[in-house]
């Protein structure tokens, strides 16, 4: 599968361009016709499956489709809408029924599920890459990627709330790209000891942070706090000991594997990493590091590229005052980013819930907690 749909860039941050393939019955995919039309169907009559009770007895009627052609596609975006249908399916059947949640997914799905996770190469479920950096499309394909240009492609309960919940992450991820775009031009600018040059890339990050927390600070303008965790949060956990039917290398073994979480997202870690923000190593760092296989794998090599040291070293080793200032003020953009997320943390999920574990499977607003100390006690 070619992957060049994740290269990170500057006009796109980490989301998926050219911009992701709707459906799957209307490009050049591999799946014939007839099957690619169902899958298509399927995938646009999921909300309504699920408002009705039929998604179960729906998908556990779906025929195993032979999707080995898929690993020669050369358009990874045709891959990509496939394995977001089926992921979808997958944590849908899952979570349809809080009451009762399945224990098994039915081989229909659980197959090429298999199949598209080993060609992505990300675990089978649902992850961010799929609700949000590959899950719009634009109404005008010329503007940009902001949340009133954009409608979700795949949706689970097909309301207000929950497209403007993930389209609020696509316009963050589009800012986030600014930033990736300066950092990716300090790093040689270091080499060459060029303080002024470094001094003008770091003072377009706290800019562009500013338009990632003014954007994050939209979120409940269309997407109330109690809609989001009654009504979409529920179909965003992981799987805890579920059996993958039919798919031979399970042999039968239940498979668990973490929920849809922000913390899939590559954007604030490779910024952290750019600024050489580092974090008390534990439990946090080694859920940090799993979440790492649920990123796209460009995603994760620009990640292993990163000189974690670099810029930070050069800025304490010049003692220039306007330099380190500049460095600061990217800190504290960083601070301020994670301060709104700890707040929406708490309003969206930790105020309605005893158990404090999130999607992701952590002790998230701890988590939360202690990135934002953390980062806050880094400043040169």
């Amino acid at each position: 599968m070619n992957q060049d749909c994740w290269t990170p860039g500057r006009e796109t941050g980490f989301l998926m361009h050219p911009d992701p393939i709707a459906d799957i019955s209307n490009c050049d995919s591999p799946l014939d016709p007839d099957s690619a039309e169902q899958l298509q169907s399927l995938a646009q009559n999921l909300p309504a499956l699920i408002a009705n009770g039929r998604l179960r007895s729906t998908i556990d009627e779906l025929p195993v489709f032979d999707l080995t052609n898929f690993k020669e596609c050369t358009d990874g975006r045709v891959v990509e809408r496939a394995f977001r249908i089926y992921a979808h399916l997958a944590n849908a059947y899952v979570w349809c029924n809080q009451d009762e949640s399945a224990k098994s997914l039915p081989s229909g799905v659980a197959v090429p599920l298999v199949q598209l996770a080993e060609i992505v190469q990300r675990p089978p479920i649902v992850p961010y890459a799929s609700t949000s950096l590959c899950n719009f499309e634009r109404i005008d394909p010329n503007g940009d990627h902001k949340v009133e240009n954009l409608k979700c492609i795949q949706k689970l309960v097909d309301i207000p709330d929950e497209s403007w919940f993930h389209l609020i992450h696509i316009e963050i991820e589009m800012h986030a790209g600014e930033i990736l775009a300066a950092c990716l031009n300090a790093a040689p600018i270091v080499d060459k000891e060029d303080s002024d040059k470094l001094e003008s890339e770091l003072s377009k990050i706290p800019v562009a942070f500013q338009k990632m927390i003014d954007t994050f600070a939209r979120m409940a303008q269309g997407c109330k706090p109690e809609t989001y965790y009654h009504t979409l949060r529920p179909y965003l956990f992981g799987f805890d000991d579920i059996v993958y039917e039919g798919v031979a290398k399970f042999d039968g073994k239940p498979q668990s594997f973490r929920g849809e979480s922000g913390a899939q997202s590559t954007a604030i870690p490779a910024i952290k990493s750019f600024l050489g923000i580092e974090h008390e190593r534990g439990g946090l760092s080694e859920h940090l590091e799993v979440m790492k296989a649920y990123m796209p794998l460009p995603h994760r090599s620009l990640l292993k590229g990163i000189d974690s040291k670099a810029i930070r070293q050069y800025v304490s080793r010049v003692e220039r005052p306007s330099l380190t200032e500049a460095y600061n003020e990217c800190m504290r953009g960083m601070t301020e980013f994670r301060t709104l997320h700890l707040k929406m943390a708490a309003a969206f999920v930790a105020k309605r819930v005893k158990n404090p574990i999130g999607t992701g499977g952590t002790e998230f607003m701890h988590w939360l907690e202690q990135l934002r100390n953390e980062t806050e006690q880094q400043y040169l």
